[in-house]
């Protein structure tokens, strides 16, 4: 029996060096994110002038800021917080990966060196965010009238594109469909790996929940507009290309709803099935799966709802559906036509909306 202890202990040993070494990157990149905020604001109200002799615009800033030394900075920082963490309290990372230290939980938040880094993070967050996008609220409130003639032309609709408009509507809602089906076996197949408390209790299991979390994250991120570009280069254009692009992307966001789902289930079914001597599978196929279909349905059901709001705009690009002749309309400036396709649109998701809730108010 002595080598599977020697075996538990190892497992055990390489488990924390994985959750500190995560703690660690978590650390490294808040702390490094922080520095190049400073930066910013710094370089921003230095009156640091451009080659053109202008004050520099946020995009130049952001040219000029120090993104290696930021990040050997922030690993630096984070190393130290966590090797003095006794005196200094738990860092961010470490918190989120191994939890508050006892001595530290019952504290508030404002007496904790974390709780008053991460509120200044986000104040930092916030005002780079401001100067970073350009906010002008003036502009915005004293110059409505350069878009009074949109606006006119949008209130008057064209009876021109009305009949265009619903073919192409009936194929938007069907694009959207499809995706949405096509991603449904895909998602609840990676949901499971992709569930925290199904995938804690081996080594292989956390390397599939890694691996699974950090591939779906990755598609998510990319947006519906970009994988459709990839598509229509791979499939021409079309609805086709729109169909793949949706179900990439509804493929990832479906995964993230439905594991989320599976992460608050009722544990106490499964042990009590895992008792009787039951195999893994049989403890997903009864202990787990009946939770979570009824809400499992009524994500997907809000999924195709924003699949048909994408497919506008992936019908911008070539991807099929009522956005494919939107978009010339908007760049000839016909606001009366470009308005009676946007009723089209709006009067469907609102329509979809009402059938969707009637629906999850039945499965719920």
């Amino acid at each position: 029996m002595g080598w599977k202890d020697d075996s538990s202990v190892r497992r055990a040993v390489l488990v924390k060096s994985l959750d500190r070494l995560q703690a660690t990157i978590l650390d490294a990149v808040l702390l490094g994110i922080t520095l190049l905020m400073l930066e910013f604001l710094f370089l921003a109200f230095s009156g640091r002038r451009g080659p053109t002799g202008l004050l520099l615009s946020a995009e130049q800033i952001l040219d000029l800021l120090h993104y290696s030394w930021a990040a050997v900075g922030g690993l630096i920082l984070a190393l130290l917080w966590n090797l003095f963490y006794r005196h200094l309290g738990a860092s961010p990372g470490r918190a989120w990966v191994r939890g508050v230290p006892d001595w530290e939980a019952p504290l508030a938040w404002n007496r904790t060196l974390r709780g008053w880094y991460l509120a200044v993070f986000i104040e930092l967050t916030v005002f780079s965010g401001w100067l970073i996008t350009e906010l002008d609220l003036f502009t915005f409130l004293t110059k409505f009238g350069k878009a009074a003639d949109i606006v006119r032309g949008l209130m008057h609709p064209s009876g021109a594109v009305l009949h265009e408009g619903l073919v192409l509507l009936v194929q938007t809602i069907f694009l959207a469909f499809m995706a949405t089906a096509f991603a449904i076996p895909v998602a609840f197949v990676l949901a499971f790996p992709s569930a925290r408390n199904l995938t804690r209790h081996t080594l292989t299991a956390r390397i599939s929940y890694t691996v699974a979390r950090t591939l779906m994250n990755f598609v998510r991120a990319v947006e519906p507009l970009v994988w459709a570009l990839i598509f229509i280069s791979w499939v021409g254009i079309g609805p086709f290309a729109g169909v793949l692009a949706l179900w990439v992307h509804s493929v990832a966001a479906l995964t993230k709803l439905y594991s989320e789902q599976i992460e608050s289930i009722d544990t106490g079914p499964m042990e009590a099935i895992a008792a009787t001597g039951a195999s893994g599978l049989q403890v997903l196929r009864y202990g787990v799966v009946p939770q979570v279909i009824p809400p499992f349905l009524s994500f997907t059901i809000y999924r195709w709802d924003i699949n048909v709001r994408m497919s506008t705009i992936i019908g911008f690009v070539g991807g099929g559906g009522i956005g494919y002749i939107l978009k010339p309309r908007v760049d000839l400036g016909e606001w009366g036509e470009v308005g009676t396709l946007v009723l089209l649109i709006a009067g469907t998701v609102w329509l979809m909306d009402v059938i969707s809730a009637k629906i999850r108010e039945r499965i719920v």
